[in-house]
């Protein structure tokens, strides 16, 4: 996991998932956002990755790319039948409130920079925000000009561009 920077109080790491078969082993143990990017073809990873993601505490999702929508609901999904597992197990009734808020996002800079700057936790202080990369692209040049635009106050609008350069 490498740091590119900081927005604020957050810190902002990149994780490369293609060829990196050990990814999962850096992420953070609690209290962080990933900020998963992920096309049609990289649609075979997710639900692992989800599942890695939700394991290691994860407060948040916002999901980009041309899978956003799949990928939010990969982790709607493992969420729910989390919830059920939990009723299952204790005979309680789980509370929907404290699992992970989700979000996909059609345009790359909008759903980062909501990632970074508004995406919270009540109960719980967010400072890392961790972009998880499993497209061939690799985004990480796109992150860190978005690092340095938002850090210089841009905020995205509805006429710029969806996908990431």
């Amino acid at each position: 996991m490498e740091l590119l920077g900081r927005i604020k109080r957050r810190k902002i790491f990149y994780l490369q998932v293609r060829n990196n078969p050990e990814w999962h082993k850096s992420l953070p143990k609690n209290d962080w956002v990933a900020f998963t990017i992920a096309n049609e073809e990289d649609e075979e990873s997710l639900p692992p990755a989800v599942v890695r993601c939700l394991d290691r505490n994860v407060s948040y999702t916002c999901s980009a790319g041309t899978a956003a929508q799949r990928t939010e609901f990969y982790f709607d999904e493992e969420i729910a039948w989390r919830g059920v597992d939990y009723e299952i197990r204790t005979k309680q009734e789980y509370d929907i409130g404290l699992s992970p808020t989700t979000t996909a996002h059609d345009n790359f800079g909008e759903g980062f920079w909501f990632a970074s700057t508004l995406a919270y936790d009540a109960n719980l202080p967010i400072d890392k925000v961790v972009c998880i990369d499993f497209t061939k692209r690799r985004v990480k040049k796109n992150l860190e000009e978005l690092i340095d635009k938002i850090n210089q106050g841009w905020m995205p609008s509805n006429e710029e561009g969806k996908d990431a350069k």
